[in-house]
């Protein structure tokens, strides 16, 4: 069955970084949902290189996810951020991390390797709060 988890935004800097340690390499699809553009898939089963919230200058509290490997890469800037879910299944493991933006777009990141542990903090204020289906 699974659950959605919300990540609280005052802990998307250390739970990106913790995430980063984890997931390096593993291969993720990244879709975006769009009024203005309709829904777009912007990258298929290439590594993770890094998922980065600015922290200065005009671009702070912005996120970035980094793909590819020694052929390509691609970064996909998701401007104003508002929230952060991961959609984890009976294993603890994230099937997806939708970022939703202040314009109602969505971004979502679909883990598609082996497995990437969720590895949350249970009972923090943020976490388990209902969020949108996926």
């Amino acid at each position: 069955m699974g659950r959605t988890i919300e990540i609280p935004k005052q802990t998307w800097a250390v739970y990106f970084d913790n995430l980063n340690k984890r997931a390096l390499s593993e291969p993720v699809r990244i879709e975006v949902e769009n009024r203005d553009i309709g829904d777009q898939e912007m990258t298929r089963r290439l590594p993770l290189v890094g998922l980065d919230l600015e922290t200065k200058g005009s671009e702070a509290g912005d996120i970035e996810v980094t793909v590819g490997d020694e052929r390509q890469e691609f970064t996909h800037h998701i401007d104003n951020p508002t929230r952060v879910y991961l959609k984890v299944d009976d294993d603890g493991n994230i099937d997806c991390m939708e970022v939703e933006d202040q314009d109602n777009g969505k971004t979502l990141i679909f883990f598609e390797g082996s497995g990437v542990p969720a590895q949350i903090q249970q009972g923090s204020r943020g976490f388990e709060e209902p969020a949108p289906s996926m």
